[in-house]
């Protein structure tokens, strides 16, 4: 029969970790990027700052603002765009040019062979 004793947290030494909180103890329900500081102690601060950074990241927030951080002209993203695209056309022919280099193809049209 399994044991159903409560779940003790234990640090990397194995001692018990007092005061330790779940991290549903930090969400606000029906908040997505909300997060609550349940006691007064620095580490409670601390944690909750660690979930609010995640969640943040995880919704793309943060990504969103390093790229609003200055003006990018459309042009200049179109002209990033088409670069691209040319690099991604000259790797796809010469992968195809290196298939292609070991097949010789000949074509006979009456006696000739060309």
């Amino acid at each position: 029969m399994a044991d159903k004793r409560k779940y003790i947290p234990k640090d990397r030494s194995g001692r018990p970790i007092k005061n330790y909180r779940k991290r549903s103890d930090f969400i606000i329900k029906g908040v997505p990027s909300g997060v609550a500081v349940p006691g007064p102690t620095t580490g409670d601060l601390e944690k909750a700052l660690k979930i609010f950074k995640r969640q943040q990241k995880d919704a793309g927030t943060i990504d969103e603002l390093k790229d609003r951080q200055y003006f990018v002209k459309p042009s200049y993203k179109n002209m990033k765009k088409m670069e691209k695209a040319k690099a991604l056309q000259r790797r796809a022919t010469l992968r195809e040019n290196k298939f292609w280099e070991k097949y010789c193809w000949q074509v006979v049209i009456g006696d000739k062979v060309y």
